[in-house]
């Protein structure tokens, strides 16, 4: 299993954002902390890019994977009409 890293951007956006979406971004995460590269409908990589993507309700969080030390770093989190914009 991977270790899940957040960075400070995404936990001060997680204080926004709704506390159901919330629930669902900590249960797809400890899904794809399991397995990153399952083939999850709702994980897509990024085009070119090492990034990959990830929905929870109307949000969207960017991870990255590192093989090395088996950490996933989430990066970024949004609504999605703004994530993509970043």
């Amino acid at each position: 299993m991977y270790q899940v890293v957040l960075t400070e951007k995404v936990v001060k956006s997680l204080q926004t954002i709704p506390k159901a979406d919330v629930e669902k971004f900590m249960k797809r995460i400890d899904i794809i902390a399991k397995d990153p590269y399952a083939n999850l409908p709702f994980v897509k990589r990024l085009k070119n890019s090492q990034n990959f993507r990830f929905r929870f309700g109307d949000y969207r969080g960017v991870y990255n994977i590192n093989d090395d030390i088996l950490t996933i770093t989430v990066i970024d989190t949004a609504h999605r009409k703004d994530i993509y914009r970043r």
